[in-house]
């Protein structure tokens, strides 16, 4: 009776602590692998031995997972509180609980337990409470430096330290926040603990190996590093940055943004990677002068720099993207290898990082970013476009795109000067006016990203007289007929877009076209048939007016399916005929290379809608075949078919 009424206590206890967790755990009594039974990776090192832990606890979760491109270890093991008893599957033996220091000692932290016997805190640790130990492993101990080693046989500085990790409260992590500040034994000071979606909590971003085992007067976690209180301050994230030497261009940079003053606030924990004077001094001069002395500049390149929220490297165990504050495309890869070294963005990481009251510092050797405050010629330079960059020294534009204000390059890829005329590439790199005439068509004179384009806006160009088309289908863009790859790249004078084909001024309208090609001598004669019964005396530049069009031209051979008789009822009725015209013609250029595969389009003609398609390239308009593609006009892009687009009351009709 006595035994039963302890048992009873010591489970009520738990389940206090524990709520609703603990009783869940009690009742999986019919699991295959028994009662309170719980799972725990670890992950090996080279030599055989255990590196780490991550306990998944319960349900339990026996599939394998990989850390850091490792696979980890999954065992078993009685869930906290618990032990196996003689005969019983799974875990039915409740613990007695012990101290918290007994507890630590039990869970293999002795060398925590020695220094705490003696610098005198063993008493006041054992006898009072309640008290959350965040203890380090005797492995820890092991590898701390020099100084620290010093300082924990120094009397002051030992009990600073180790106070640093006990809290005056019961922490159990279920019951703390993702992201929370605790209260320790060291006035003033305190501890960040946070949760993370990889199943990973940290203590001042030291992972927690072993958690929430529950001592007579508080509850120990196993972290597999020693805190030191010097890694947190209480100052702000701006307070701290101001305060580094070797982070005064960033700080800088901060003032310039207007910046500095978010990271004095405390509403939000902010994670800031802070390259150092001596990443930032290997910039180009002129563009790290541009970016100080240009707030928006500043700003672009320091948002990119900080994370919304707190983030450790020892939470990092596979590639994870992180969002900045730049905008919703901005963000930051972290990824870790086999030795658990972290990278962002493919550099490595120091793990020297700085806990403030607001956030998390780390001082990078890199920058997160390089294209703020470029030329229009450096952005260039940097997306490796080094063919049409040749030209525009050859035309002795270098000067002009470094230094004019407000320009939009259309850079066509290496590739694409592959397959230009031979001849003509060698005029145009013989003969500097070639080389102009060509780069001028290519850039426009003012700054065009996917915020300011929309479809059959026209830019003026450095050509004179020549304006370029541009073209927006659902979210992709195009320039002439010719599709952009939107990666718009943003310098401090102007915009880089990279286009897969040279461009060329367009040298033949769409009349021209259909009279000087035999195919289409039907076509132009409907066209005459359309004009010369019209009572307003239309012409036939009239009938092909405007420069946003695309035309659908039928060849002879489309016209002559129709049959004889038919084919000459249709010459016979010109209100017929200009429906039929009108259904080829639509008041918007439509590239074939903005036209997703497998995807229908309802374009609006002059008469009615009708569907492109594109079926693993090949082009449908209605039941009509392109036959071929994007002829580059001065009215605006022609398409060939191979049917007639007949009016659907027509084809209801038949």
């Amino acid at each position: 009776m006595i035994v039963t009424i302890v048992l009873t206590s010591l489970m009520l206890t738990y389940d206090v602590v524990y709520g609703n967790y603990y009783h869940h755990n009690r009742n999986t009594t019919l699991h295959k692998y028994g009662p309170n039974v719980c799972t725990v990776e670890e992950i090996s090192s080279e030599n055989g031995g255990v590196t780490t832990y991550r306990e998944r606890g319960w349900p339990i979760d026996d599939r394998q997972h990989r850390t850091c491109g490792q696979n980890t270890i999954v065992r078993y093991e009685c869930c906290l509180g618990f032990k196996s008893m003689y005969g019983c599957p799974g875990c039915t033996g409740v613990k007695p609980t012990k101290n918290v220091l007994e507890t630590a000692q039990e869970l293999g932290a002795s060398e925590f337990v020695r220094y705490v016997r003696q610098h005198g805190l063993y008493d006041s640790l054992t006898s009072g409470g309640p008290y959350t130990i965040f203890v380090p492993t005797d492995e820890a101990f092991s590898k701390i430096d020099n100084t620290h080693r010093s300082a924990m046989e120094s009397y002051e500085s030992a009990i600073e330290i180790l106070r640093y990790h006990v809290v005056p409260l019961r922490i159990v992590t279920q019951n703390v926040s993702s992201n929370e500040m605790l209260n320790t034994l060291n006035d003033g000071l305190q501890l960040r603990f946070n949760k993370y979606s990889t199943k990973i909590e940290t203590i001042n971003c030291v992972t927690i190996l072993r958690k929430n085992r529950i001592a007579q007067n508080g509850v120990v976690h196993l972290i597999n590093s020693v805190l030191s209180p010097y890694s947190y301050s209480n100052r702000n994230l701006m307070q701290i940055i101001n305060q580094n030497q070797d982070l005064t261009i960033f700080s800088k940079m901060l003032e310039v943004s207007r910046m500095h003053q978010s990271l004095k606030e405390t509403f939000q924990t902010l994670t800031v990677m802070v390259p150092t004077d001596m990443a930032l001094q290997r910039f180009p001069q002129n563009q790290l002068r541009r970016i100080l002395s240009d707030e928006t500049l500043s700003k672009a390149f320091v948002l990119k720099h900080i994370l919304p929220s707190p983030i450790c490297l020892s939470a990092v165990t596979e590639d994870q993207y992180v969002r900045s504050l730049a905008d919703s495309n901005s963000y930051v890869k972290f990824s870790c290898d086999v030795k658990h070294t972290v990278t962002a963005q493919g550099n490595c990481i120091n793990n020297d990082l700085k806990l403030s009251s607001n956030g998390i510092i780390y001082a990078i050797n890199f920058a997160l970013s390089s294209e703020e405050g470029k030329s229009a010629l450096q952005i260039m330079q940097h997306l490796g476009l080094s063919e049409f960059v040749q030209i525009v020294n050859i035309a002795g534009l270098a000067q002009t795109f470094e230094n004019f204000n407000a320009l939009t390059v259309f850079a066509p890829t290496n590739q694409a000067f592959r397959y230009m005329n031979p001849m003509e590439m060698y005029h145009i790199r013989s003969d500097p006016s070639a080389a102009r005439a060509f780069v001028d068509f290519h850039v426009g004179k003012q700054i065009m990203t996917a915020e300011n384009i929309y479809d059959g806006k026209t830019v003026e160009t450095f050509a004179p007289g020549k304006q370029l088309r541009l073209q927006c289908v659902q979210n992709e863009f195009g320039v002439e007929g010719r599709r952009i790859h939107f990666q718009t790249v943003r310098g401090y004078n102007g915009a880089v877009h990279v286009v897969d084909h040279v461009l060329y001024p367009p040298t033949i309208s769409v009349e021209d076209l259909i009279r000087k090609n035999d195919s289409f001598s039907l076509y132009a004669q409907a066209m005459d048939l359309v004009l010369g019964a019209s009572s307003e005396g239309r012409t036939s530049s009239e009938f092909c007016s405007g420069v946003h069009n695309t035309y659908f031209i039928p060849t002879d051979y489309a016209f002559r399916k129709l049959g004889v008789v038919e084919l000459n009822r249709l010459f016979g009725n010109p209100t017929r005929m200009r429906q039929i015209l009108d259904n080829h013609r639509a008041d918007r250029i439509l590239p074939s290379a903005l036209i997703g595969t497998r995807q229908q389009y309802e374009i609006k003609t002059k008469n009615e809608i009708v569907r492109v398609s594109n079926e693993d390239d090949k082009f449908m308009v209605n039941e009509a075949e392109i036959i071929e593609t994007d002829i580059i006009t001065t009215n605006g892009l022609v398409h060939v078919v191979d049917d007639l687009i007949l009016p659907q009351n027509r084809r209801r009709n038949k």
